[in-house]
């Protein structure tokens, strides 16, 4: 079923009668006098709020109309564009008012790009490779001097008229009452709105008033208050200086070589201009650089930001935009558009500069002030940049001491990279504060090398993700796991089939411990010990029901914890949705209450799917069936429309033998009712992961357009 506005299935209410787009959006309305759109729910606010005109309930253009897919196209352009000119800008002053002034612009900017895409269903595109500050300059008609604050008013202006001139243009020379015509009204009167602001923010600053943008809400620094910690060294202090900390390969560092280590490198960042609240890439392999790269930027006072080493370039170009980097730790600069290779720390010339530099004493931080940014997986759009605060480390350890029962005398090691929220949190934060001994691989996770490195590391506490112990298990490494001395196996990221724990305990004799977390709150905020229970919540943290589902009806949850994050960055929409009151993490994950009391994990609202007028669970057929059929790796299913527009299923497997996969499949498949039985069946190499290795069932609907 289509929803009638956004034309994208919709997710059922409770009871059934009724159902709520897809993308959560309220009911929005357009002024017939200044074009804005503004939001409203069951009823419009009666006049514009901007300028007292008459309101028209907004029936949005479908993306798949060419001329409002291409107008939707230029805007993105523009947005992209000037947000890069503003992180800049911003990056590049000196002046602490221009600094808060054209990082809020950026803000503006990602926040106006989430209205589009979220409005328009249309993912935001790749940034362009060829803008710079003179291109900004160039298109805003005035002269480029980086370096005067006047003139980075003058070109941010016109850049904003610029904008809204040519939206402007556009409607007045499409066909009157055209769907592209009122969406460039739209564009025209947004961005003239955005002037506006640049307007009255210039005669702020002009006037020497302190706050140019009262009511702004961005992740700032707060003042300083009574109560100041910071992160790195609450993480680092107590432990005895001689105890090992982190090993990797061949190399080691004891609790006080690596506090002297983040000492240093926060003095070698300062000496390069990092002050605080900047935020500073680290661009790195696992290994001891990666740690101390983190902890020093935090020790700073600056914001520390993992980026996978590997990222895809229009990801990172699009990172370097969105973030507006002060420093970018890296091996080369070489995938580095031009306009931020001056920022880039090549990674020998840094080693020399933090051996060379004094240590310095830990910044003082408000509770609330940024700490770092993890980037959410990215599995139903662009990942989001999560910020956590300075606080987020005063419990880090709680779920990992009560819960998982670690302790000092413990050696950690996550088969996933540290710029995924998971090992970061769970092995290296939570492993230092602690006390115990963190291990480090800085090679990329396979089967063989996971096994080859705890063979090696001997460690007592595996941290990994349901595929990877999969492919441990059908390459017959799992018993080694044990035999090298593992004593406690975790599994997050995604759910854990109970097929893989069985066959997992039958070959180890190791049960795995399957945790549900998320970028949001960092800690594993419910387990399953494989005790019938199911998932129940962690120690510290408390689980509210999101309104009254029966028993037998999959539902969201909200998790109270004390590692929640301040929110995300650029995104009011995504933030409100998600954050509830400040103090609730409510994911999109759908969850059934057991007999047990406890809780099984049911996919996400997007997994629940409505065929032939029935719903449908995705997550729990595809495990059905790979449970039931022999032969099967891995499976997932997606809901696709056919030729006709009726939505079906189409299942994507993973097998040694496919022809023998295929044929059993289709028997199991034949004993599932008709609106849960498979219409296509597509043999694959592997399932589209993301680099943390979850799920991208978007890339499997492009694929399936593909095969049929």
């Amino acid at each position: 079923m289509l929803c009638p506005k956004c034309h994208r299935a919709v997710v059922a209410t409770r009871d059934d009668a009724g159902a709520m787009c897809c993308a959560h959006a309220s009911v929005q309305w357009r002024c017939t006098l200044c074009a804005r759109v503004v939001p409203g729910f069951a009823f419009a606010y009666g006049s514009c709020p901007h300028c007292g005109g008459t309101l028209d309930l907004l029936d949005t253009p479908r993306a798949s109309e060419p001329a409002a897919l291409a107008g939707i196209r230029m805007a993105f352009e523009i947005e992209l564009g000037a947000r890069a000119f503003y992180q800049r800008a911003a990056a590049d002053s000196a002046d602490a008012r221009l600094k808060e002034l054209f990082g809020h612009f950026a803000v503006m900017e990602g926040t106006h790009m989430e209205t589009l895409a979220r409005r328009y269903h249309v993912d935001v595109p790749a940034p362009s490779q060829a803008f710079s500050v003179e291109l900004a300059a160039i298109f805003a008609g005035v002269e480029n001097r980086p370096r005067d604050p006047e003139n980075l008013f003058r070109i941010a202006t016109a850049w904003e008229r610029r904008a809204a001139d040519f939206f402007a243009e556009r409607a007045a020379s499409a066909a009157p009452g055209s769907a592209e015509q009122t969406l460039y009204l739209e564009l025209a009167a947004e961005e003239a709105e955005h002037a506006h602001w640049l307007t009255v923010a210039h005669a702020r600053w002009l006037g020497g008033q302190g706050n140019l943008f009262p009511g702004h809400r961005a992740h700032a620094v707060p003042a300083a208050q009574a109560g100041t910690m910071n992160a790195a060294a609450l993480l680092l202090e107590g432990h005895d200086a001689a105890r090992t900390a982190l090993v990797c390969g061949e190399q080691t560092l004891s609790y006080g070589a690596l506090r002297d280590r983040a000492a240093r490198t926060a003095s070698a960042l300062r000496k390069r201009g990092v002050s605080t609240g900047d935020r500073v890439a680290i661009k790195l392999p696992d290994g001891l650089d990666w740690v101390s790269a983190y902890l020093g930027a935090i020790w700073a006072g600056a914001v520390a930001v993992a980026v996978n080493p590997r990222i895809p370039a229009a990801e990172w170009h699009y990172i370097l935009d969105e973030a507006g980097f002060r420093a970018i730790l890296a091996e080369s600069a070489d995938d580095t558009p031009p306009l931020w290779c001056d920022r880039v720390l090549r990674l020998d010339d840094w080693r020399r500069e933090v051996d060379g530099a004094a240590p310095i004493a830990p910044a003082p931080m408000a509770p609330d002030a940024p700490a770092f940014w993890c980037h959410s997986s990215g599995t139903s759009g662009k990942p989001k940049a999560v910020v956590h605060p300075q606080r987020f480390a005063l419990r880090i350890e709680q779920v990992s001491r009560e819960g998982l029962g670690i302790g000092a005398d413990d050696r950690l090691f996550a088969s996933s990279k540290l710029f995924f929220s998971y090992p970061q949190t769970n092995s290296l934060c939570a492993g230092l504060k602690l006390g115990a001994t963190v291990l480090l691989d800085p090679q990329w996770p396979t089967a063989q090398s996971v096994a080859a490195s705890v063979l090696a590391l001997h460690p007592s506490v595996l941290f990994c993700v349901p595929s990877l112990y999969r492919n441990l298990l059908h390459e017959g490494l799992a018993p080694g796991i044990a035999n090298a001395g593992v004593r406690l196996c975790v599994s997050a990221g995604e759910a854990l089939p109970a097929s893989l724990r069985a066959a997992w305990r039958e070959q180890t004799g190791l049960t795995i411990v399957d945790g549900y977390g998320a970028s949001e709150v960092l800690i594993l905020v419910m387990l399953d010990r494989g005790d019938g229970k199911g998932l129940t919540p962690s120690p510290g943290v408390d689980v509210e029901l999101i309104g009254d589902a029966p028993a037998d009806v999959p539902t969201r949850l909200a998790f109270r914890a004390p590692t929640l994050a301040l929110g995300y960055l650029d995104r009011p929409q995504a933030q409100a949705e998600t954050f509830r009151d400040g103090l609730l993490f409510c994911p999109a994950d759908l969850f059934r209450r057991n007999e047990a009391g406890g809780w099984g994990f049911a996919g996400r609202e997007d997994s629940l799917v409505k065929i032939r007028g029935r719903w449908v669970n995705l997550a729990e057929l595809e495990q059905q069936l790979a449970a039931q059929a022999t032969g099967i790796l891995e499976a997932a299913a997606v809901c696709v429309p056919d030729r006709d527009g009726v939505d079906a299923v189409a299942l994507f497997f993973v097998a040694r033998d496919a022809g023998a996969a295929d044929a059993a499949l289709r028997t199991c498949a034949e004993r599932l009712p008709p609106h849960q039985r498979p219409r296509w069946m597509h043999p694959l190499s592997a399932l589209p992961r993301t680099p943390t290795g979850k799920l991208l069932r978007r890339k499997l609907q492009e694929l399936h357009r593909t095969l049929a």
